[in-house]
């Protein structure tokens, strides 16, 4: 059996149909190459078993780097397509935990799920094969619950660790506002693009709207820059406290370690960390009080918003409106015109949503939406609804997408 052999399509290795697949995944990338040292352990001890145990393993599913606790892994995803399409048997993985970290999300797929789509698992290191009838497959239930424990106690312990170096005085801020460089754990000027912040300043003083500064940077600066300008990107640099020396950190905070959907939190919570100003504080207060006489106003966001992505560009739809009255139009599209996906009716997405939830017998209320929805895609065909049990189902709407050569403001 040689891994060289298999034909690759899009990490999909194919080499004959009804066979064996083997996945591997692993929480962070030990960078010592182009692919992880576990990632190559785990493939060897997993050929070893099934040839061992005269098991054909012909397909290969990988993600290198990414969490247990998300089932939005593309190779994890390209695997339930291929058992929903027949070509997969047999199932082989190191331990669960390869396979997820959510107990609610295995218990699915190895009590229903699999059984369903007639696919044999089996756990090497857990001692678990659905396929004999075994002592230890009675017990997978208490180690997926472990799996998820081990999960949730990690994320406390790092969520902790990184509190505690806020509060010392230290920046753990991934990213920094434009017009700041990191050196060594010292935060300087960046002395040409602090010009930009300063001329945006007193462009917007002398009455220019945010659109117009966005069109005015997009003709003069480099292109090359990887930064897109737009008016929401102005507003936000008008409103950064970090251009008078306060960089505001704990600003948000994920609500659940199995999701990325983060709280917004009182400004009570904040923590202050000094670094040096662009803007003088006079200048930067008459501008907040320009901007609330110009009457901006915060509108609540669709509870859709952040989970809905185009599956032509990848990039997240802006989602407007509220509840069926919405709509969503990719961000790339409305922004920069360089994306021709359609936009859609809210109520077309969560039509689809509901759909699934009755045929899975989810209340269908707003509140259980929201705890069960991964993401939803959009492509001018499909409409893709990802849940955090399932694999991904596919619903067809040709009627109520709108044509991709229709223009929005």
């Amino acid at each position: 059996m040689h891994l060289h052999n298999y034909c690759s399509k899009g990490g999909l290795r194919i080499f004959s149909h009804k066979a064996g697949a083997i996945y591997l995944r692993l929480s962070r990338e030990d960078r010592t190459g182009a692919e992880s040292e576990s990632i190559a352990n785990q493939r060897s001890m997993l050929l070893q078993y099934a040839q061992a145990h005269h098991i054909s393993v012909r397909y290969e599913f990988a993600d290198d780097g990414i969490t247990g606790t998300t089932q939005n892994r593309k190779s994890l995803q390209r695997m339930y397509r291929a058992i929903e399409d027949g070509y997969i048997g047999t199932v082989l993985v190191k331990d669960l935990s390869r396979l997820s970290r959510n107990f609610i999300h295995t218990g699915s797929l190895i009590e229903e799920w699999f059984p369903q789509k007639g696919v044999r698992l089996i756990s090497v290191d857990d001692g678990i094969d659905t396929g004999l009838v075994s002592p230890s497959n009675d017990i997978f239930a208490i180690r997926a619950v472990l799996d998820d424990w081990y999960a949730r106690d990690i994320s406390r312990k790092v969520r902790a660790a990184i509190y505690a170096k806020q509060h010392a005085g230290f920046c753990t801020s991934a990213s920094l506002p434009f017009g700041y460089y990191r050196n060594d754990r010292m935060i300087l000027i960046h002395s040409s693009h602090a010009l930009i912040v300063q001329s945006v300043f007193q462009q917007y003083e002398a009455g220019d709207s945010c659109c117009e500064i966005a069109k005015y940077l997009k003709s003069r600066t480099d292109t090359s820059n990887l930064r897109k300008w737009s008016d929401t990107a102005v507003r936000r640099m008008l409103m950064n406290t970090a251009y008078i020396g306060r960089f505001l950190l704990h600003k948000t905070e994920k609500s659940s370690y199995k999701s990325n959907r983060r709280n917004y939190l009182p400004a009570s919570a904040y923590i202050t960390y000094p670094i040096p100003p662009i803007i003088s504080d006079q200048q930067f207060y008459h501008v907040q009080e320009m901007l609330k006489l110009h009457g901006y106003r915060v509108y609540p966001k669709h509870f859709l918003a952040g989970s809905v992505f185009c599956a032509v560009c990848g990039a997240p739809m802006h989602v407007s409106g509220t509840g069926d009255s919405g709509r969503a139009i990719c961000s790339t599209r409305k922004r920069f015109q360089a994306c021709n996906a359609p936009s859609v009716c809210c109520a077309e997405l969560l039509d689809a949503v509901r759909q699934v939830c009755r045929d899975d017998g989810i209340p269908e209320s707003e509140t259980a939406v929201r705890r069960v929805l991964s993401c939803i895609r959009v492509s001018p065909e499909i409409i893709t609804i990802c849940l955090k049990y399932r694999a991904p189902k596919y619903t067809t709407h040709m009627h109520t997408i709108v044509s991709a050569h229709e223009t929005y403001e």
